[in-house]
């Protein structure tokens, strides 16, 4: 569907730092929703203890099975849904850990309402190792994402579960689709372009002048570099790789260049290499 133009292109002159708005500035905003109006329909989960897990049951291959009886660390938590029930699923030991104190402290609470027993939540580890290590919708945000990798390895016993969303060349790698339908903004506008038209609106009150700066931060991951990550951490080997495509058609992930255009998520199973 082709989004309508947004009129305020044509009548906003100045950012909020007072600078006038340049040409391609204008030509996003008008295919952005306007300013003030709700930000567009952009499909969500809305948590329950029961849904919790479907994303992961989706994207990971026997997922319940293999956190059953485990120990598990939620590695970046969020608000602590699925550390609490993936306890409830089964497994022996859930630590979950995120930087954000609120987010902690949602899952605590979550957890007492639940009667979890045997799930935390903390900034740090409460152990060496675990057998599973998880990492759900967060490799795109991680600041340095081969350090990260490199630490959840460090910290698997059996397995490291991994699946994320968006590829930077997806479509909506830049996140950005509660505001414009268009996709691939990132290749048709420059970054400071993209983030100066984001500024405008409510969610971009943060007034990022960098995508790694934005709330919750973006570090432009793209196909070809996670794999790359992911074939050389030491000591571990790669079991399960699965790109899925924006249209579900399998065969566009395996063609060079559209691959990064066409994957709309990545899911890996990581385990340690036998001696």
């Amino acid at each position: 569907m082709s989004p309508r133009v947004n009129r305020q292109a044509f009548t906003f002159t100045h950012n909020r730092d007072g600078e006038r708005l340049r040409l391609p500035e204008r030509l996003l905003l008008a295919v952005c929703r306007p300013i003030d109006a709700p930000a567009l329909s952009v499909k969500t989960y809305s948590y329950t203890l029961d849904n919790a897990l479907d994303y992961a049951k989706k994207m990971i291959p026997h997922f319940v099975e293999r956190i059953k009886g485990k120990t598990v660390l939620d590695y970046g938590c969020g608000p602590g849904w699925q550390a609490v029930a993936m306890r409830q699923a089964g497994a022996k030991h859930v630590h979950a850990i995120d930087i954000n104190d609120d987010w902690l402290n949602h899952g605590r609470d979550l957890a007492k309402r639940a009667g979890a027993d045997g799930v935390t939540f903390s900034k740090t580890l409460d152990r060496e190792k675990y057998d599973i290590v998880i990492s759900l919708s967060a490799m795109e945000h991680f600041r340095d994402p081969g350090k990260e990798l490199a630490r959840m390895c460090s910290l698997t016993g059996e397995e490291l579960l991994i699946s994320w969303a968006e590829p930077w060349y997806s479509p909506y790698g830049t996140h950005l689709n509660g505001t414009t339908r268009l996709p691939w903004l990132n290749l048709w506008f420059a970054e400071r372009t993209v983030l100066n038209v984001r500024n405008l609106y409510p969610d971009g009150s943060d007034g990022a002048k960098r995508f790694e700066d934005v709330r919750g931060g973006l570090n432009k991951l793209t196909v070809a570099r996670f794999e790359k990550l992911i074939s050389n951490v030491p000591g571990m080997r790669v079991e399960h790789l699965h790109l899925h495509s924006v249209k579900k058609v399998p065969l566009v992930t395996k063609i060079p260049v559209i691959r990064e255009l066409m994957t709309g998520a990545i899911t890996t199973i990581l385990k340690p290499a036998k001696g």
